[in-house]
């Protein structure tokens, strides 16, 4: 027998605090702003970059940017951490026209390429990046890292770039607040205050924040409970940063 998910026990359709960066797409907060430069930078045929701490809503963007420009299979999207280091640009063009594209060596042209954590790029990233870049195989890329100048860009690279590097906003507590609220509505299942307090008690970290929330629901929705208290945070992540 299928157990009944923690979330329709406490009266949602969907997990409220699902942390899949496609999902909750039109919740993402603070971050009109970096997703218009986005968008403005795909459509204009530019490289971008956006960095952020981890946690922040970095791949949701570019899962954003999927959906609105993913049609006709014009958009790759990479996450760079789950790639041998010598990501092969080739590759990735080629598996566009599927079998008879690898067998062809086919290239489609006008590409975007969405780089996710693109933390420890080589020479060879950079110097094939460029070329197919250049070459118009693709329209625009967008890169993002925790941090701009930690990335190992080549100066040619950085040309490229130029001063297109947007930040994504740290949220403080009442973001945190409108985060949670985005996806439980007037639910009483957390106060404000306590959204704020377990904000604090995950580091500040929104990703973080959703997945201890998670937890919290699924403990109590066990015991048959409706209600998040200050105990059930205390208890279960262990009054850490208090």
């Amino acid at each position: 027998m299928k157990m009944e998910p923690y979330y329709e026990k406490l009266d949602f359709d969907e997990d409220p605090f699902s942390t899949n960066p496609k999902r909750f797409l039109d919740c993402l907060i603070r971050l009109n702003d970096v997703s218009d430069e986005m968008f403005y930078r795909i459509e204009s045929g530019n490289m971008l970059v956006i960095a952020g701490n981890p946690g922040s809503g970095r791949t949701s963007l570019l899962m954003k940017a999927a959906k609105k420009f993913g049609g006709k299979k014009k958009v790759i999207y990479v996450d760079s951490l789950k790639v041998d280091k010598n990501l092969n640009i080739s590759n990735l063009l080629f598996d566009r026209f599927g079998l008879l594209g690898r067998i062809l060596k086919k290239k489609p042209k006008n590409m975007i390429l969405l780089l996710d954590n693109v933390n420890n790029l080589t020479r060879v990233n950079n110097d094939r990046i460029k070329y197919y870049f250049d070459q118009d195989y693709f329209k625009s890329i967008i890169f993002t890292c925790e941090k701009y100048s930690q990335v190992k860009f080549s100066d040619s690279l950085k040309d490229r770039i130029g001063k297109r590097v947007v930040n994504v906003p740290d949220l403080d507590e009442q973001d945190a607040v409108e985060l949670i609220r985005s996806r439980i509505g007037n639910s009483d299942l957390l106060t404000d205050e306590l959204i704020k307090f377990l904000f604090n008690q995950s580091g500040c970290n929104p990703k973080k924040m959703l997945e201890n929330s998670a937890m919290i629901a699924e403990r109590i929705a066990k015991s048959s409970r409706t209600r998040i208290k200050y105990i059930d945070i205390k208890r279960i992540l262990g009054g850490k940063n208090e």
